[in-house]
């Protein structure tokens, strides 16, 4: 299970429709509408020599560059070399993933709280309402023009036999959280779990998380896999029974304009 959840893990990369994606032998770069990432890098190559080409090629799409290091970056001392040249940690997320059995065992493992209703997130207004809670919660821009009408686009095809989907969950008929799934070759992706500081506390992950991996059963997945933040999520699913594979770190720089 260890070898299939990692390299899922590592297979999971979003590239929406209005990003550009370059996949070099030893790197792959992605600017984004309002971030550039290294999604991965593996290079023989002097480090230095790579940083200069990459902040180089991305001249001008943002102001700052991710660069993602993981357990197979190469060379090991990546972070180290990433500090030195200005870089800091932003992020740390927790790669986790467990079986998925029935439905049944799966709700009586993670008891979602009966307060907390879950429903799917499937009209253009119910995505825009996710992206806006995505944005608070992840302190990120709100969802473009292209990416809301791709997603509805999806969501509308999708209608009665969804693969990939949002949920949002409420309390009081209150919209406090958001969460969104994708199934690839049998794997369920949980990406996007969100609730308002406001509101956490109550359950409504793990509602979200109930709903997402009840559809992937219903669905024919047979692995949940999740990159959760480990001061948040991450001892959440540990307690749903997600056993954790490593850990994946984003450090930030500028980029030149």
């Amino acid at each position: 299970m260890r070898e299939r959840a990692l390299k899922a893990a590592d297979d999971w990369v979003w590239i929406p429709p209005d990003a550009e994606d370059y996949i070099e032998a030893d790197y792959r770069l992605t600017v984004y509408p309002d971030r550039t990432s290294v999604q991965w890098s593996t290079t023989e190559r002097p480090l230095d020599e790579v940083i200069a080409e990459v902040r180089e090629r991305a001249r001008g799409t943002n102001p700052v560059l991710r660069w993602w290091v993981k357990g197979h970056t190469k060379p090991d001392n990546t972070a180290a070399i990433l500090l030195d040249h200005g870089f800091e940690l932003v992020e740390t997320v927790e790669v986790l993933a467990r079986q998925l059995s029935t439905a049944d065992d799966l709700r009586s493992t993670l008891n979602p709280p009966s307060e907390i209703e879950v429903r799917p997130a499937n009209t253009p207004d119910l995505i825009y309402l996710a992206g806006q809670i995505d944005a608070e919660v992840f302190d990120w821009p709100a969802p473009t023009p292209l990416q809301l009408q791709q997603e509805s686009d999806s969501a509308a095809k999708a209608m009665g036999s969804p693969e990939t989907g949002r949920y949002l969950a409420y309390v009081h008929n209150q919209p406090i959280g958001t969460a969104g799934f994708t199934i690839t070759d049998g794997v369920l992706r949980l990406w996007g779990g969100g609730v308002l500081a406001k509101a956490r506390g109550r359950g409504a992950y793990r509602a979200l998380l109930a709903a997402r991996c009840a559809q992937g059963v219903a669905k024919g997945a047979t692995l949940a896999l999740v990159k959760g933040r480990i001061a948040t999520s991450a001892p959440i699913l540990r307690r749903a029974g997600f056993t954790s594979y490593g850990t994946e770190q984003c450090y930030q720089g500028a980029l030149p304009t």
